[in-house]
Parts: C-alpha cells; structure tokens; sequence
C-alpha cells in the first residue's frame, strides 16, 4: 500500500484506533470533528493521525465548518472554568506539531476538563467535616439533635460552639432540621450570605456564585454579604440571592423543590440548559449542549437521581436528540 492510499481512509485503525483513541465515529460531520479536536489537541497524535485527519477535511466542504463549529464549542467550554492555557488550532495549522495548538503540555483534552472540575471543586470538598460525590446522598445526625440531609456533590462544614451553631456550606444543597436552641442560633453562610433559622425544616443550595432557600416550616431570616437583609422568608416560600436579593417566591412548590429528598429531579415545562445544569450535579463527567438553539429546549419529566445516565437517555429520546460520548463521561448533546 502507498504513503498516500494509506492516509485516505480516516477510519483505518492504525491512524484512529491508536494511542487508546477510539475508532472515528460513523455520525455526523459535527461528531466526527469534536473526535478530531480531541485526537489533535490532545498531544499524542501521530502523523498518521494528522495526515487523516487532513483527508477527513478535504474530503467534504461540510467538514471545515463543523470544524469551525467544533472549535466554537471547546472555546465556550474553556470558559466554564479549564484553567489551562487553551488555543484554537487552525486548519492552516493542523499539519503541524501537535503541540503547536490545542490544550497545551497536557494530554487528552477530555482529561484537561476534569482537571479544571477536581481543581475548582476539590478542595472545599476535601476541607469540609461532611460531604457527598456525584451521585450520592447523605444523612447526618449533628451533635445538638439537628438532622441534615447532603445532596449530591455536597460539601459542608460544622462549627459549634457554646453560643453558636454554624454550618458553612463550601457547595452544593442540603436540607435543615433543626433542632430548637434559642440560646444558640442555627445558622447557615455560603459565599452570598447567611440563613438563620427562625424555625424547624429548610433547604440552602449554593452554585455558581448564587443562593438559594427553600422553606418548608416556620421562617428564616437571611443576611447577605453586602450587608442587605430579608428579615423573615416565611414558610411555602423561596428565594434566591448573589450579590443582590431576588425576589421572593411567594408561592414556591415545595413538592417540586423537596423532589431531591426522595432522589428524585422534578421538571415542568423547563429549559433543557437547567435541566442539564442539574443533572450535572448527579453524574461524573459533564454534559454539554453542542448547539445554542438547544438551551431554551422544553422538557417535563420526573427523573431518578440515582441512575443519571438513564434520566440523559430519556431526555435525548424525548427531545430527538444525540449523545455523543468521549471517555464514557464527557456528553455532547446535539440534534438528531
């Protein structure tokens, strides 16, 4: 076989299958050019690899475009948080060292973001007294008789003392039964603020710079960082603040709210970007949406928190979308 007859099949696995890069996928323009930026970009393709991946170019004028769209999509990725020095590789330069562009000195890209996830999320976790992993829960009985619930992805830290109980919630959600102590306040602080409790049974989730109470009996009074307070949230009612407070939802559904209780993700007629905001929460990996159109997407649905890949399949059947997978954890979610 010639030099050249051997770089016009993509799907050859000696250029593909190498290095543990799965084979090229059969799918559409758009998946095969998310496999290309992750076997280039990566640092470990070879010229065999670069050399298919110029005949994947050249074989279809569709293809520069979902390569166009391919780097678009890493871009707003590097954006959510990756740390690491990133650069576009373009079609002009991707005959070149593959150290040349991509995700520089690291390998797989895929392996770039979950180390931007364990670098921006870990320590807090590490740190706290109790905690939960993706996808997992936990029940606490803390020292005053108060009861906590730790929903997935949780991290929270107790500081008692004989005037004060205070809990610090470094990230995540948990559910509130306190036990009554009027000499010693029950608080709870995140980075936005603190949730005093004025009765028995609240939730407190914090994410992505914001706060956000639920309150299932009596009240709470929340104090936040920039010195505004809410003197009491009464119960049925929910509200959310970062640096200003929200207003307040007077009638929140408590039923929908508290679903996390029972292990279960509650939606009506909600945007596919919050829905997936959440179910991110629950699983290992990410999920990205790989078409802008696709945020604003409807869905209803009640999904189990403890089997996420399962609530994924359903929500790409129902919507008619496609999931494409890298290393089993990292979802991209595009039109059918």
């Amino acid at each position: 076989m010639s030099a050249e007859s051997e770089h016009t099949d993509p799907t050859d696995a000696r250029l593909t299958g190498a290095n543990g890069f799965p084979e090229l996928p059969a799918g559409p323009a758009d998946e095969q050019a998310l496999y290309w930026l992750t076997l280039i970009s990566s640092g470990e393709a070879n010229a065999g690899h670069r050399a298919a991946f110029q005949d994947w170019l050249r074989a279809d004028p569709t293809h520069h475009e979902a390569w166009r769209r391919a780097q678009a999509l890493w871009r707003d990725i590097a954006q959510l948080g990756v740390a690491a020095p990133m650069a576009t590789a373009t079609i002009s330069d991707a005959h070149r060292s593959p150290r040349r562009f991509g995700i520089q000195h690291l390998g797989l890209a895929a392996g770039v973001l979950v180390a931007a996830v364990l670098s921006s999320n870990q320590l807090g976790l590490w740190l706290a007294d109790h905690r939960t992993a993706p996808g997992q829960q936990l029940a606490v009985a803390l020292a005053d008789g108060s009861q906590l619930l730790l929903d997935t992805d949780t991290a929270v830290s107790v500081h008692y003392s004989d005037t004060r109980r205070l809990l610090e919630l470094h990230r995540g959600k948990i559910w509130c039964r306190v036990a009554a102590n009027a000499d010693r306040p029950f608080e709870v602080s995140t980075g936005q603020g603190t949730v005093r409790a004025l009765g028995t049974a609240f939730d407190v989730a914090e994410q992505d710079d914001r706060t956000e109470v639920t309150v299932y009996e009596h009240a709470v009074r929340i104090d936040l960082a920039n010195g505004a307070h809410l003197p009491m949230l009464a119960e049925g009612t929910a509200v959310g603040f970062g640096e200003d407070l929200e207003p307040v939802n007077a009638k929140a559904d408590t039923t929908t709210a508290s679903a996390w209780h029972r292990q279960q993700l509650q939606y009506f007629n909600r945007p596919l970007s919050e829905v997936v905001a959440e179910l991110n929460r629950y699983r290992r990996g990410r999920i990205f949406l790989a078409e802008r159109d696709l945020e604003q997407l409807r869905l209803s649905g009640i999904f189990d928190t403890s089997r996420p890949d399962e609530a994924l399949a359903l929500i790409t059947e129902s919507l008619g979308l496609h999931a494409y997978q890298l290393a089993g954890r990292w979802v991209f979610l595009r039109r059918g």
